[in-house]
């Protein structure tokens, strides 16, 4: 999978050179403007606009664009309606004013460490693809933009780059740590959505759910919540202590003794 980041004689020429610097990747010079499908040497281009990293995809009928907006009006939507009784809080815990503090272990575009912060959780979010990294470390940048009450809930976020694997050696430990796997698909299907089929592409396979498992449970002091898909199996050959079922998803939760 090829990466490149676009010029295109945009303002944001300053940051385009630290990005491509920073992330080991080559530039290449556009037309302003330009379209992506034009772009056939690179599968995906990170580009600057209005302010905003976007990363598109090249060629083809099927370009799209990910950006990490937390203003996004469907995640916020969720988060203000009745976050406290659905599953996601059950699975981490809380009750009262209790409030774990929580490692979001696959970041991801950071949706779900962001309903858990709304929750008003810290949560640390640890991300090991560096392009997935950067998208989340520029829409965080970003909180000024996002008004006082979103502002708030990044304010209880706070952005790692690196592997569990790795990041298991020397890391404090948290009340929770919270897992949501990047496996392939059991099946190909036309409604997998353009964001989750590039972050398959970007983050390549997961390493083995056992040994994800395996580190979680050291880091974590109470319990360890895995997300799933409502029919996928659970990781490794153990039973979780708790599942939360929903319609289309699984919280499977392993208390720490």
């Amino acid at each position: 999978m090829k990466v490149a980041v676009a010029r295109s004689g945009s303002d944001s020429a300053e940051r385009q050179i630290k990005l491509s610097t920073d992330l080991d990747l080559p530039t290449i010079e556009l037309p302003s403007p330009y379209s992506p499908r034009e772009v056939t040497d690179f599968d995906y281009l990170l580009v600057y606009r209005d302010s905003r990293l976007l990363l598109q995809t090249t060629g083809g009928a099927q370009t799209g664009e990910l950006c990490v907006d937390f203003s996004d009006a469907k995640l916020n939507h969720r988060a203000n309606s009745s976050i406290r009784s659905q599953n996601i809080a059950k699975a981490l815990g809380i009750r009262g004013s209790q409030r774990p503090v929580v490692l979001d272990a696959t970041a991801g575009l950071g949706k779900d460490a962001f309903l858990i912060a709304s929750l008003g959780c810290e949560v640390s979010l640890l991300e090991r693809s560096a392009v997935v990294h950067a998208l989340l470390a520029d829409g965080l940048a970003r909180t000024g933009c996002y008004g006082q009450e979103i502002g708030a809930i990044l304010g209880r976020m706070k952005l790692h780059f690196g592997d569990l694997l790795e990041f298991v050696a020397d890391s404090q430990q948290f009340d929770v740590v919270y897992l949501d796997p990047m496996f392939p698909e059991r099946r190909k299907s036309a409604k997998v959505k353009k964001d989750m089929a590039a972050l398959q592409q970007l983050l390549g396979h997961q390493a083995d759910g056992a040994e994800l498992l395996d580190c979680a449970k050291l880091l974590a002091k109470k319990r360890v919540v895995v997300k799933r898909a409502k029919l996928s199996p659970h990781l490794g050959s153990g039973k979780p202590d708790i599942e939360f079922k929903g319609s289309s998803s699984r919280y499977d939760v392993y208390i720490i003794a």
